[in-house]
């Protein structure tokens, strides 16, 4: 079952204006998930529908998606701007949270880890090599060429989401679809800037995997396509105090395809944290 939530207004250190979502609990510590490419904060619902509902979640819309605003300049959305957009909603909360992303929130998410150890509880870090293959990457940029898409009905927006993310359910793809759009006079419009796909550049991670000093709980899907078993070992051994589980069954949207089995990891993990 889906929690109620609230906005909240973030102001990044440039001004730019960014959206958190507030699920509620009370239970520490709390987590705040970074959601990938394409997504938003409502990408977790499921996810969090699954948890304890006394445990304290939040969920960060990232710069050009969801409800937060769009960069001035695609610069803007290089990784080290956008590692200070989520330091600034790890200050927001009250306590350390365990940070929580997937894909190329994920890597931002390890990149924040090994910044700012000190701010943090702990962190997951679902379905991401901690290097970029430069496939992967002129993938995202060709897909950033693409027209923003835009649907004559919610319904057809709806068949798009099923089509990104086969392996969920139907009450997924209506959130990922009622978050993801806006209704405008030609129809309804994706909210996600194309720009930040086109912005994407390698990154490489494992030089700083030695300096998440929290303890790290890595979920790789067991069909992904985009997180390797050679990325998630290498994960477990640069990270001091790491360890492993793979979600049977889930693809790279392992936490859209498997979100209960996701959500049992992780409370598991934070739970054993004290």
């Amino acid at each position: 079952m889906a929690r109620p939530t609230t906005d909240l207004s973030l102001s990044a250190p440039d001004g730019l204006a960014l959206n958190l979502v507030d699920f509620g609990g009370s239970v520490s510590p709390p987590l705040l998930f970074v959601h990938g490419s394409f997504g938003h904060a409502h990408v977790w619902d499921a996810v969090v529908g699954h948890l304890p509902p006394e445990r304290r979640c939040l969920a960060l819309d990232l710069p050009g998606h969801g409800d937060s605003a769009w960069a001035p300049a695609e610069s803007r959305y290089g990784f080290d701007a956008l590692v200070e957009d989520l330091h600034v909603a790890v200050s927001r909360l009250d306590g350390r949270p365990v940070l929580a992303g997937h894909s190329i929130g994920s890597a931002l998410a390890m990149l924040c880890a090994s910044r700012y150890p000190e701010t943090i509880a702990g962190a997951v870090f679902m379905d991401i090599d901690p290097h970029s293959p430069q496939h992967q990457i002129d993938h995202l940029n060709q897909v950033g060429e693409t027209p923003a898409k835009v649907y004559p009905s919610f319904d057809r927006a709806i068949a798009r989401e099923s089509r990104i993310a086969p392996g969920a359910a139907a009450e997924v793809h209506r959130t990922l679809a009622r978050f993801g759009y806006r209704e405008t006079e030609e129809g309804f419009a994706q909210k996600f800037d194309q720009g930040f796909l086109r912005s994407v550049r390698s990154w490489d991670a494992r030089g700083s995997l030695g300096k998440i000093a929290v303890p790290t709980l890595v979920l790789r899907g067991s069909e992904s396509i985009v997180m390797t078993v050679e990325g998630y070992d290498e994960l477990l051994r640069g990270i001091p105090a790491a360890r492993g589980s793979v979600i049977a069954g889930a693809s790279h949207q392992l936490h859209l395809d498997r979100p209960a089995e996701v959500a049992a990891a992780i409370e598991s993990f934070v739970s054993s944290l004290g």
